[in-house]
């Protein structure tokens, strides 16, 4: 089992970043960070197991992200509803939970198009495989009510993020590149603060230390990524998120993160159907481009995730399948080669 999230999470590491991009080569030192801290052998499978354990049927689980923001991103970015989908369907299937996301205002249509390509039904109500998308305010005061609101309503046994960036020390939202981008995202940070509060398990894909869920791993955040400890904006404090986890999983995506939660859900289940196939993986981010969601590098609406092409990320779920598929099987020794 270990074996299996241990070669999960070597997939989910393999780093693909431009050259000269400041943020190259970092992920996988935030990953054995996040690791060792955690004191495991795999994060995909910690994640894995605190959800079989806390998620039951007819739960409630909550699925967040919001990058949606003006000028770059006004429909948000692609890293962020693949993830969320993924492990949304794979909850609901597998588990029998509802999934509600909840996103930006600006995150909406792209994250209710992406949950319909990989087979969710998109409602205003509550139903087994069908999920509702809410929308998160951007005034912090606002947020805090709605964060409240939610919380009592669904009372959900899981929050999950998937590349929903949040506050620094002094409150500041920055970009990976440690630029002030506070003003028109969603403060999702206090959806997240409220369920920390109350115990609910929160489980957190990040791949630049400036998402929620990176609270857990600040120290490491400071001391790898290059505007963890002093941004580039006058606030000074860097752009490493203040906000923790209960597992924190750095990852090349933020995607790929919650596919690594998927698939050792998938392997612990023994159902393997349980991670997205390529037809879908195919299909989401069709979806999403379709609806205005671009590519968080280029900041265009073209087949790609953070740079990465729509083939490299079905790539990956083939090796992710194989991994999985494979882990399952029983080899038989006694057959003559």
């Amino acid at each position: 089992m270990e074996i299996i999230g241990e070669y999960v999470d070597r997939l989910l590491t393999v780093e693909m970043r431009p050259y000269k991009f400041d943020v190259r080569g970092k992920i996988h030192l935030l990953y054995e960070y996040a690791r060792r801290k955690a004191g495991v052998r795999s994060l995909s499978l910690l994640a894995a197991s605190k959800v079989v354990e806390r998620v039951k049927r007819d739960d409630t689980v909550l699925v967040v992200t919001g990058t949606g923001s003006k000028p770059f991103l006004p429909n948000g970015e692609s890293d962020g509803p693949l993830g969320s989908a993924s492990i949304a369907r794979a909850c609901a299937l597998g588990l029998g939970a509802n999934p509600v996301f909840v996103v930006g205002e600006n995150d909406v249509t792209g994250m209710k198009a992406c949950a319909r390509a990989i087979g969710l039904g998109v409602e205003d109500y509550q139903y087994r495989n069908i999920a509702m998308v809410l929308g998160f305010p951007s005034d912090v005061d606002a947020a805090r009510k709605r964060a409240v609101e939610i919380l009592d309503r669904f009372k959900p046994t899981a929050v999950f993020s998937t590349e929903t960036l949040g506050p620094n020390s002094k409150g500041i939202y920055h970009s990976v590149l440690g630029f002030d981008v506070t003003k028109h995202l969603p403060k999702l940070h206090t959806l997240f603060d409220e369920a920390n509060a109350r115990g609910i398990l929160t489980i957190a894909g990040i791949d630049g230390g400036n998402e929620l869920g990176s609270g857990t791993i600040a120290d490491g955040v400071r001391e790898i990524m290059p505007y963890g400890g002093r941004c580039q904006c006058p606030c000074g404090a860097g752009n490493a998120c203040r906000v923790p986890a209960d597992v924190v999983f750095p990852a090349t995506t933020s995607n790929w993160a919650l596919y690594g939660v998927v698939s050792m859900l998938a392997f612990l289940l023994k159902k393997p159907y349980l991670l997205q196939d390529v037809a879908s993986e195919h299909r989401m981010l069709e979806a999403c481009v379709a609806a205005g969601v671009a590519d968080g590098m280029t900041f265009r609406p073209i087949m790609a995730v953070d740079g990465m092409s729509d083939a490299a990320n079905e790539a990956l779920v083939t090796l992710l399948h194989e991994t999985i598929n494979n882990g399952l099987l029983e080899a038989d020794l006694d057959r003559s080669v």
